[in-house]
């Protein structure tokens, strides 16, 4: 009776391991034409910007501590920049920010 049981045991483990066996990936696509243009990059979303805000504020703050005011002006411009619309900025980055620019704004 073992003898008989023996290739179906076989043919039942096949099948089970077959049936397990990672399943085999599509053939890649084929590369589009690189003469179509790309797609626009999406804008970095605003947690993405707050880093470089931190950044750009605190290297306002060492030029201006350092006595560069032009420097510092101008790196307060950049920051104003990389702020744009964005409202995620901490308030105390954005006040911070704000007086930075009123220091730079000419007296009459």
């Amino acid at each position: 009776m073992t003898h008989r049981l023996k290739p179906l045991l076989l043919a039942a483990l096949a099948l089970s391991l077959s049936a397990c066996a990672p399943k085999p990936k599509p053939p890649a696509q084929p590369a589009k034409d690189s003469a179509q243009p790309s797609a626009p990059k999406p804008t970095p979303n605003p947690a993405a910007t707050t880093p470089q805000l931190q950044e750009a504020v605190q290297a306002a703050t060492d030029l201006f501590n350092r006595g560069e005011n032009d420097l510092a002006c101008e790196q307060v411009k950049r920051a104003e920049e990389l702020k744009g619309s964005s409202t995620s900025a901490d308030a105390a980055l954005t006040q911070q920010l704000n007086d930075y620019r009123q220091a730079c704004e000419p007296t009459p």
